[in-house]
């Protein structure tokens, strides 16, 4: 029993010894990392330079919004098909960085974020941010909501680099890096978006989005504290779509009342502009606009985003 004891005591030492190791080179091996590969495109703003206006969202960020169009001194800091709970915690690590804009924060929100329905795909986006599970605490709070034993991973250093987009084994090898200027990837024109721009509709209308997520509220409230802590002009913004199915219409107006309940600058494009993108040569697929059509888009915010904001203004129609 003893013999069979010690054995069991001293292969936790050396795994638990190995696990420190491989997680401190892989620590190392992330903070050289500021490629899009694993998150170094995130971890490069965190310890870059900070900007006046700085744009949170997902590709509807960076693949449609100029930010040298609004301004020489603001950045898109966006995701591909991440939501509300990513950015979210994305703008708690501005924080925790000192990396919050110095004058203007917009956060891109999608309709569908408000309902019930689809809060285990917002819970799980944040998993992609596990390297900082340790370090903040926002975070550890939303992934530990994936289940009662999720924490219990994370006594493991190493299990922080095995998640999307990255493993461990593959992690330390692999430097996928791609230029855009300041975060803007704007999609060329072609001869399948009609076809794209159609099934992406089709697909919208067959999405199960029900119930209301008050997780929602305490999201919002979150980044409002900050800026407000910060002394920071807030917009939250929705863009334009080409078409909105019946349940996507209903988020929009639950966004809307949200943020007018909690006294949130709320500009809505796909309402205030329906007819201004009602084009579909305008359109990559059903929720991207084209480049040729990112200028106008780009310009028409830049407009909406320099409008006073005003107690009778917070909410845009």
């Amino acid at each position: 029993m003893k013999r069979t004891f010690v054995l069991i005591l001293t292969t936790l030492i050396i795994v638990s010894l190995g696990d420190r190791g491989i997680g401190l080179y892989l620590s190392q091996k992330y903070e050289e990392n500021y490629c899009v590969h694993a998150g170094g495109d995130l971890h490069a703003y965190l310890k870059g330079r900070s900007y006046d206006i700085v744009f949170v969202g997902s590709s509807r960020v960076n693949t449609m919004i100029n930010p040298e169009l609004i301004s020489k001194n603001a950045v898109n800091v966006a995701k591909p098909a991440k939501n509300l709970y990513y950015h979210v915690a994305v703008i708690d690590l501005m924080d925790q960085y000192g990396k919050l804009p110095k004058k203007k924060l917009v956060l891109n929100v999608e309709v569908e974020d408000v309902f019930l329905t689809l809060r285990p795909r917002l819970i799980s986006d944040v998993s992609y941010l596990k390297y900082y599970y340790h370090s903040n605490s926002l975070i550890r709070e939303i992934i530990n909501k994936n289940g009662p034993l999720e924490h219990v991973k994370y006594y493991f250093d190493c299990y922080r680099f095995n998640g999307e987009n990255f493993t461990v084994f593959t992690n330390p090898f692999q430097s996928i890096c791609t230029s855009s200027e300041k975060g803007f990837y704007p999609l060329p024109k072609g001869e399948n978006d009609q076809e794209r721009l159609l099934q992406g509709i089709k697909e919208m209308g067959m999405l199960n989005a029900s119930g209301f997520n008050p997780e929602v509220v305490i999201m919002l409230n979150h980044v409002k504290k900050i800026c407000r802590k910060n002394n920071i002009a807030l917009t939250i913004l929705y863009g334009p779509n080409y078409r909105i199915p019946g349940v996507f219409g209903k988020g929009s107006q639950i966004f809307e009342k949200l943020c007018k309940e909690m006294d949130l600058h709320f500009i809505n494009f796909s309402s205030q502009y329906k007819d201004t993108f009602n084009d579909i040569g305008l359109w990559y697929d059903h929720i991207h606009l084209n480049s040729e059509a990112t200028t106008k888009y780009t310009l028409l915010l830049k407009e909406e985003l320099e409008e006073p904001t005003t107690e009778d203004r917070r909410i845009i129609h």
